[in-house]
């Protein structure tokens, strides 16, 4: 999917789109004047208050260029529209903002297909079907079942403000999984072997502010595998059944959540396994921060510290924490690090070549919903650095680094993809075609 849409966006022709052209400019914090009110047009399905919510302009606010642009990014962020403008304007003494949205088709079949941990080796296919915005409320309802490498079955349903009084939110999950073990520790010793990984968990939460959010989770699984080994499960009879929950904490003040420029984001959680009807029982606390700052000549730098952290019983192979599956070390893209604990943390320093620009393409006949399509292009240059352990014996030369540069495209529907080229602290290069997405 992104590859097509990069060759359509390179080859085909193209218009501004008819509101909006989204003419990339450092935004500044010249006053433009304040509001009095704000109107949202355009969302024929979507309610105001899902737009409202995300806005730091409020009526009596102070109107910048900076606070509109962070404003735009936000409402993109929520993934229900293909195109945002906002126009400052006064009619018989009132000043308004307009918000003027164009809606995304919320009821999508989605072709599943790809590489697990972007290993051609590792193919999976199949469909969903998404309903993007039950109700016009930002509520997701997805049912999937993929085929391949690791298939899998689930459905999952979330509701951003199921109580608008206490600004309370909720998910649900259900789900089966067949997995290819990924420890290659193990697999070094008694060979590769599936898990099959099954049930289900809620979510409630509570939204603090505009940037804050706490949650509880409680939830129900199943880990079984055929051949038991000592180490694959806690329990002798190959099956883990285990109650868990977790407590969570984010903030999130980033303008665009797929690919940011400016803010912070900062999520805690600690996560409680078996509560004794089961032998399994640990405990595990992850720490996730990023900061993303404007600096002068429209660069931006962007710093992530991250880890994963357990302590208590046995931890299973199943359990344990990886770099070179979804997390990566850039310079060892392909190298699996294994460990019951994990800590990392990168730099990036990025320029927009195209700032985030939205076209109305006219050569398909496509419905409306698909013709407006948002594209930007960076570069980028970067350090990572990593490790993981097992028990408390981490040490300065555990940690794998790497550095290097690349060209980041943003395409429409929030995909994010990097070509990037590499060294390990051996200065050994690799080429990184990455479609995780950024951070």
């Amino acid at each position: 999917m992104p590859a097509i849409l990069i060759l359509l966006a390179l080859f085909l022709p193209a218009a501004p789109a008819a509101r909006g052209q989204d003419t990339y400019l450092p935004p500044t914090n010249e006053m433009l004047g304040v509001i009095d009110t704000i109107i949202i047009s355009g969302n024929e399905r979507t309610k105001d208050y899902v737009i409202l919510d995300e806005m730091t302009l409020k009526p009596d606010s102070a109107l910048t260029l900076k606070a509109v642009e962070f404003d735009r990014n936000r409402i993109y962020s929520l993934g229900l529209f293909t195109r945002v403008d906002m126009f400052y304007d006064s009619l018989d003494g009132t000043r308004f903002l307009n918000v003027d949205v164009g809606e995304r088709w919320y009821l999508i079949p989605v072709p599943l297909f790809g590489f697990r941990d972007g290993d051609t080796k590792k193919p999976f296919y199949g469909a969903g079907l998404l309903n993007n915005n039950v109700g016009g409320r930002n509520q997701k309802l997805f049912a999937s079942v993929v085929l391949g490498y690791n298939p899998s079955a689930s459905i999952f349903f979330s509701d951003p403000l199921i109580d608008r009084t206490h600004n309370l939110f909720f998910s649900g999950n259900l789900f089966y999984s067949r997995v290819r073990n990924r420890s290659q520790i193990a697999s070094e010793i008694t060979g590769d072997f599936d898990e099959l990984h099954y049930g289900g968990d809620l979510t409630v939460g509570k939204r603090l502010s505009l940037y804050e959010a706490t949650n509880i989770t409680i939830g129900y699984n199943t880990v079984r595998v055929e051949d038991y080994e000592p180490g694959r499960t806690v329990s002798s009879s190959g099956r883990d059944n285990f109650l868990f929950a977790t407590l969570g904490y984010a903030y999130d003040s980033r303008d665009l959540r797929e690919y940011a420029s400016m803010g912070t984001f900062a999520s805690l959680y600690l996560t409680k396994y078996g509560f004794g009807e089961s032998k399994l029982s640990y405990t595990r606390f992850g720490t996730d921060l990023r900061r993303y700052t404007p600096i002068p000549y429209n660069l931006v730098l962007v710093a992530r510290v991250f880890g994963s952290y357990v302590s208590g019983g046995l931890v299973p192979t199943y359990a344990r924490t990886f770099f070179g599956y979804g997390e990566r070390i850039r310079g060892h893209f392909n190298t699996v690090f294994e460990g019951e604990n994990l800590a990392g943390s990168t730099v990036e320093l990025r320029y927009p070549l195209i700032g985030p620009r939205t076209f109305l393409f006219t050569a398909l006949p496509l419905p409306a919903e698909f013709s407006v399509w948002r594209f930007g292009m960076s570069l980028e240059l970067f350090a990572d650095a990593g490790a993981t352990w097992f028990a408390n014996k981490v040490q300065w030369n555990s940690f794998a680094a790497g550095y290097g540069g690349g060209v980041v495209f943003l395409l429409p529907y929030g995909y994010v993809v990097s070509t990037e080229y590499a060294f390990n602290e051996y200065r050994k290069g690799q080429f990184i075609l990455d479609l995780r997405g950024s951070i």
